[in-house]
């Protein structure tokens, strides 16, 4: 995928990994749509481009909202043409036990990220199908390849988003639409775990043997994964390995996260 006049829309553009592949992705020349709830966030993002010479766009939408979907899509399909690029970023919720978690948290959960990556794609899929090209890109959870305890509602979510991104490989093999799983370990400058501590202190021991990575080098994977037109990338390397383990023992990997992992406080 040729990036410098691109044309990228970015969910969960307003912080992490979504912030930092829209700054990298403008700077490379890409024009980018920047959508997220945080409507001032983002606007403050789209002056940032826009001061350094990029093109941007900021977008404020709730894509866990059909309607949400559709009003972005309507409007970028006009405004602005068949999108080449699409990188799903939105992503929440902590890590619980199931029966420590609320009900109505089961379907927030699965809101972002399946449901807003769902939508999106649906909504842009017909116009990249008939220009025939294009990449889309999930940023997926380690958790969607090897499970830990804690975090069953969390979990259920990233394997449904990494499920929605092999299926749809498959749905568009005989076109030239490329489809990519983006594996990143732990950031350490995410928003995410400075809001939810309790997440953090879930995270299996093993998972220390694993370097963090900055929202920037994650991004600077997802770059590598559109210039190479990557099926699936791992960053940093040692989470592949960490992969490959579970793939080749699994029961090993298994006994390793259960051990290492969260322990429920009534037992």
């Amino acid at each position: 995928m040729n990036i410098p006049g691109s044309l990228c829309v970015i969910s969960g553009a307003s912080s992490g990994i979504g912030k930092a592949s829209a700054l990298e992705l403008a700077r490379r020349g890409a024009r980018v749509v920047l959508v997220a709830r945080r409507a001032q966030t983002l606007e403050q993002l789209e002056g940032q481009i826009r001061a350094s010479g990029g093109q941007a766009w900021a977008f404020p939408a709730d894509l866990s909202q059909p309607r949400e979907a559709l009003r972005l899509g309507e409007w970028v399909l006009q405004e602005l043409g068949t999108p080449d690029i699409l990188i799903h970023s939105a992503g929440a919720g902590e890590w619980r036990f199931l029966d420590e978690t609320p009900l109505e948290d089961l379907q927030r959960l699965m809101d972002t990220p399946y449901f807003a990556a769902a939508y999106l794609t649906r909504v842009f899929l017909p116009a990249m199908l008939q220009q025939n090209r294009g990449f889309i890109l999930s940023v997926c959870s380690p958790a969607s390849r090897l499970v830990w305890p804690g975090a069953t509602g969390y979990i259920a979510a990233r394997w449904a988003l990494n499920g929605f991104t092999e299926a749809l490989r498959a749905d568009l093999y005989y076109t030239k639409l490329q489809v990519c799983a983006f594996f990143p370990g732990k950031i350490s400058d995410s928003e995410y775990f400075t809001r939810n501590t309790d997440t953090e202190r879930r995270i299996p021991r093993i998972g220390r043997l694993i370097p963090e990575i900055t929202s920037q080098q994650a991004a600077l994977g997802i770059v590598r994964a559109l210039e190479q037109d990557a099926r699936m990338m791992f960053v940093p390397w040692q989470l592949h390995a960490f992969d490959l383990l579970a793939r080749w023992f699994p029961r090993i990997a298994e006994h390793l996260a259960w051990r290492t992992g969260a322990r429920r406080r009534d037992v």
